[in-house]
């Protein structure tokens, strides 16, 4: 399995940065494989409506022959809407959809929470939890799991309202590797790059990257885009399932834990 992260240098939320992204993909020669995840960044369907936003992701999924976990959107038909995105696999079909249970700053004016935090899917025996931005904080998230995850897959809108985005993203980086090892899964996320401005006055931090469970080396915990607009990263599934096995064997399975104390 491979998951390709995005980072993109501009936003224009008037219905075509999910074709932008597919193009800067192109650019990049990626080609997908069935068992491949694309993830995009938090409300990259802005400009969309609901029905666009699935089509556009849809029409993603069946040019790269791969899974999409499509970032978020906001449903305009709506009053209130929840923060909201799908998974559609290589054939453009929906296979989860997710919302966001924790609407942070300027979201909580127009936006009522979710009903749940997030969504779990499987590809290929693969289990793969989604969850959007600020949910990926709460320890509330993943308490009520019913399955463990091997990929945790977050789109991001990191906002800072810091003068750098030093403090923003230092913050993300602790909080993946942390993570990471709690859940004994791989934590992929992909955000907007610095300084780009998404509706509001506060600008993304671009803390796009890879958290490893159990690497080798500690530079390979945690692996960033970088000023780059995409990566592609393979995914060592085995190594995050021995990780939980050990836990497990050594009586320190946190997320299990974790999970028992509600």
């Amino acid at each position: 399995m491979r998951i390709v992260l995005t980072q993109p240098k501009a936003r224009l939320a008037d219905g075509t940065d999910i074709g932008r992204a597919a193009a800067t993909l192109k650019r990049h020669g990626f080609t997908g494989e069935p068992g491949d995840i694309i993830l995009l960044p938090e409300v990259i369907g802005e400009g969309y409506s609901a029905s666009e936003y699935a089509s556009a992701i849809a029409e993603m999924a069946r040019a790269f022959g791969c899974h999409v976990v499509g970032g978020s959107q906001f449903d305009t038909s709506q009053v209130q809407p929840p923060n909201q995105g799908i998974v559609v696999d290589p054939l453009g079909d929906i296979i989860a959809h997710y919302q966001k249970a924790n609407p942070y700053g300027r979201e909580r004016q127009f936006a009522r929470p979710g009903d749940r935090a997030g969504a779990s899917f499987r590809i290929n025996g693969v289990e793969c939890f989604v969850s959007v931005c600020a949910d990926f904080f709460h320890a509330e998230t993943y308490r009520t799991l019913d399955v463990a995850p091997d990929l945790i897959l977050v789109p991001a809108l990191s906002v800072s309202r810091k003068s750098s985005p030093d403090m923003a993203r230092a913050r993300w980086r602790h909080a993946m590797i942390a993570r990471a090892f709690e859940q004994a899964a791989f934590v992929a996320v992909s955000d907007w790059a610095y300084p780009v401005r998404t509706g509001g006055d506060l600008p993304s931090s671009g803390i796009a990257g890879l958290a490893h469970p159990d690497p080798e080396t500690s530079s390979q915990m945690l692996r960033t885009l970088g000023r780059s607009q995409v990566r592609v990263f393979d995914i060592d599934l085995d190594a995050a399932r021995a990780l939980r096995a050990d836990q497990r064997a050594r009586g320190f399975e946190i997320a299990r834990a974790r999970q028992e104390q509600t």
